[in-house]
């Protein structure tokens, strides 16, 4: 008798349909590489490009730091950001004995990805030069922006989400 076997007569289990497989974690750490090193590397190429592909190259090296973003919000850097920010707010709240610490975050949050998508505007619509910090950071902006409430937070992830996809889909389909 094997004690493995399904009984005779009946068919052996099948998974539920309603579950979804985890993702491998070696291809969403392979692509959230790519897109970072796919921004710096636009970054970099700005030292010797002329100032009309400067304007091109920040606003690519932006949405490929999102497009990072993107993937790294499902895993490592947003358990990161979320501890860090948890704990924040949490030792806020306690010595402001109030919810004050999560008021401060999603205002922080939204300045900072009010700032980020300004910064992507194009020139003629809205002339700022986005520094190389703000730049980056759109590798944490996902998992900022999932903090601010309401229709603006839900504008701010809309267009942030779909310039990062949309870069994504670009360097996937080159590499």
């Amino acid at each position: 008798m094997q004690l493995l076997a399904p009984p005779a007569g009946t068919a052996a289990p099948t998974p539920s349909p309603t579950r979804t497989p985890t993702p491998e974690k070696g291809p969403s750490d392979m692509s959230w590489f790519l897109m970072t090193a796919f921004g710096f590397a636009a970054m970099f190429c700005m030292r010797y490009t002329p100032d009309w592909a400067d304007v091109i190259l920040v606003r690519v090296a932006g949405f490929s730091f999102v497009g990072a973003g993107l993937v790294g919000a499902a895993g490592w850097v947003g358990a990161l950001i979320n501890g860090t920010f948890g704990w924040a707010f949490r030792t806020i709240d306690h010595l402001s004995s109030s919810a004050f610490g999560t008021t401060i975050a999603w205002v922080l949050a939204a300045a900072i990805a009010g700032l980020w998508i300004g910064g992507m505007l194009p020139d003629r619509m809205f002339s700022y030069d986005p520094p190389d910090a703000l730049v980056i950071t759109g590798l944490f902006i996902p998992s900022l922006v999932a903090m601010v409430p309401g229709k603006a937070g839900n504008a701010m992830d809309t267009v942030i989400t779909a310039g990062g996809h949309a870069l994504a889909g670009v360097v996937g389909g080159w590499f």
